[in-house]
């Protein structure tokens, strides 16, 4: 089915990641009458697939880029604030192996080498942690770094390699669910404008004249108008400029993977830290507890299929060797992976030989009208996950500039979803006691909601009552939770649930049991018919095995990680 008589909106904006949703919360913030689609699930592309860190971006350092970094460990800092639910301090330790190497090689990067340094020194990372702290003075919430002596690292994380001479030691921080974070962008975006409207798995498929031909999920196709289109689909830029009728090479992506590891012996041994260290190649690796596992990454590698990006398993055996070197008081095997992800950067197009030495700045060049398309396109290129609010806040400048409106509020300070009226550390007992006796929920259930949904966890509660029956071998989630998300989260698969409401496949839960089980709510909240419920079933299935490598009783599926990639 088709409508035929196209609506208007002030701005479309055609990509829901981070930068999408961000821009689509900060326009409707200012009352403009925006649509955001999505050919999938809000942040289902590379947005689902970070580091899951907010940091400000040491490693910048090297290349110059001290603006990059003044702004990340802002940002940072703010969504320390803003969604305090989501976004939590991260200790973290890097792991030193010399005094004094890697200066010159510094230098060199710093002035323009095409080519990373490698075995940075004690005096390169003092000098480094220093500006670092320096760079993220505003707005700060968390203490300063500190050096320490080899014997006191050792007693902290003994299955350290004994090759240390020091460590040094900082924060940044972590998100527990940047997906989740996403859908409260677009969500937040919607109550701040009743007009305005956020699709889903609802590609463009084509644009005539200025009238932009979209095509739903459920079939019907619709047509739109537009005074100007962001384009912020990520590492497909160029595929949906082609569609808009325009021939561009804005993105030069690359790839970073990541895996899940079942270790509780490295999970104890890392006791909510992070360790920050090098390959043996020079490139910059991450191990850090997550949801009970140990999340280990990332690889940089030239990559434009974003469609298909899983990690190879050149990345996994490169990622265990890794660990091997950094920690060989500890084993590590191919059995302990229990989820692998990977996506598509979308870098700008560039001639470096060493893709981790491409800026992670964002940019927005404009097409301006043209014959045929009667509306500019801004394409936002770059940036990191982390900045995402002050890029939609300078693409939000200037799009009111060009439609002659003016900014009615600044979002520094504006909390996203559960976020708002956050309980800090000192009234989180009254907070739960005070929903506990409000819902009649056990007080322990109501911490939990408070910890995975924020405030929002007060509605779930209501939903629940004082007796919530638990998912299969999954007490902390309930049937009634599965239903509410269904209800409210503008859900339309399977996978949008348990890859992206939840995170009960990256934490490497999932049973058959469990899957089926979701399913069976997700159906009777969503009026799925059996044929279709089985389909979403065998197709979450499949999307396990092929993008993930992991069968439904979590070990991995052999073929099912690409071999071609190489580490080099």
């Amino acid at each position: 089915m088709t409508d035929n008589t196209p609506d208007r909106f002030d701005v479309v904006i055609i990509g829901a990641g981070v930068n999408g949703a961000g821009l689509f919360r900060d326009l409707c913030a200012q009352g403009l009458r925006c649509l955001i689609v999505d050919k999938g699930d809000f942040g289902s592309g590379t947005s689902a697939a970070p580091s899951r860190l907010i940091h400000g971006g040491l490693k910048y350092l090297e290349t110059g880029e001290f603006r990059l970094v003044a702004e990340s460990t802002y940002e940072r800092n703010l969504l320390l604030r803003n969604a305090a639910h989501l976004v939590h301090p991260l200790p973290t330790v890097i792991p030193i192996l010399s005094w004094t190497k890697g200066i010159w090689p510094a230098l060199r990067t710093f002035f323009g080498s095409k080519t990373a340094p490698r075995s940075r020194g004690a005096v390169l990372i003092k000098l480094g942690l220093m500006l670092y702290d320096l760079y993220g003075r505003r707005a700060r919430v968390m203490p300063r770094h500190a050096m320490m002596g080899r014997a006191r690292a050792l007693a902290t994380i003994p299955a350290l390699t004994p090759d240390i001479k020091a460590v040094g030691t900082y924060y940044d921080a972590a998100i527990t669910a940047p997906e989740r974070l996403v859908l409260e962008l677009v969500q937040d975006g919607l109550a701040l404008s009743e007009s305005s409207e956020a699709l889903n798995w609802t590609p463009v498929t084509g644009q005539r004249d200025g009238v932009l031909d979209l095509a739903g999920p459920d079939g019907h196709r619709r047509q739109v108008r537009t005074d100007l289109v962001v384009n912020a689909a990520g590492p497909w830029i160029d595929r949906v400029n082609a569609v808009l009728g325009l021939d561009t090479a804005l993105i030069g992506g690359t790839k970073g993977a990541h895996i899940l590891l079942d270790h509780p012996d490295l999970v104890r041994q890392l006791d909510g830290h992070m360790i920050y260290f090098e390959g043996n190649d020079g490139r910059i690796l991450l191990v850090f507890p997550y949801e009970g596992k140990a999340l280990v990454g990332s690889t940089d590698i030239a990559d434009d299929a974003p469609d298909d990006a899983v990690c190879s398993e050149a990345e996994t055996a490169y990622f265990l060797e890794a660990l091997r070197q950094l920690l060989p008081g500890l084993a590590f095997d191919e059995d302990q992976i229990v989820f692998a992800y990977a996506g598509i950067r979308p870098l700008p197009n560039s001639d470096s030989v060493d893709p981790g030495l491409i800026s992670r700045d964002h940019s927005a060049p404009v097409a301006e009208a043209a014959s045929g398309r009667p509306f500019p396109v801004i394409s936002l290129v770059g940036g990191k996950w982390t900045t995402f609010r002050a890029f939609a806040a300078e693409v939000s400048d200037t799009v009111l500039a060009r439609l002659g409106r003016r900014r009615r509020c600044a979002t520094d300070d504006m909390p996203i979803g559960g976020g708002r009226d956050m309980p800090g550390p000192n009234m989180r007992a009254d907070w739960i006691a005070r929903v506990a006796g409000q819902t009649a929920a056990p007080p322990g259930r109501v911490a939990q909601l408070l910890d995975r949904y924020g405030t929002t966890g007060r509605r779930i509660a209501i939903a629940e009552g004082a007796h919530p029956a638990p998912l299969p071998d999954t007490p902390d989630v309930t049937r009634a939770e599965i239903d509410w998300i269904a209800r409210n989260e503008k859900v339309v698969h399977l996978d949008d649930i348990l890859l992206r409401r939840t995170t009960l496949a990256i934490s490497g839960r999932l049973t058959a049991a469990l899957c089926a089980e979701v399913c069976e709510i997700a159906a009777v909240t969503l009026g799925w018919s059996d044929a279709q419920a089985q389909a979403e079933l065998d197709g979450f299935h499949a999307l396990l095995a092929t993008r993930h490598g992991v069968s439904l009783a979590g070990a991995p599926i052999s073929g099912s990680r690409k071999s071609e990639d190489r580490i080099a």
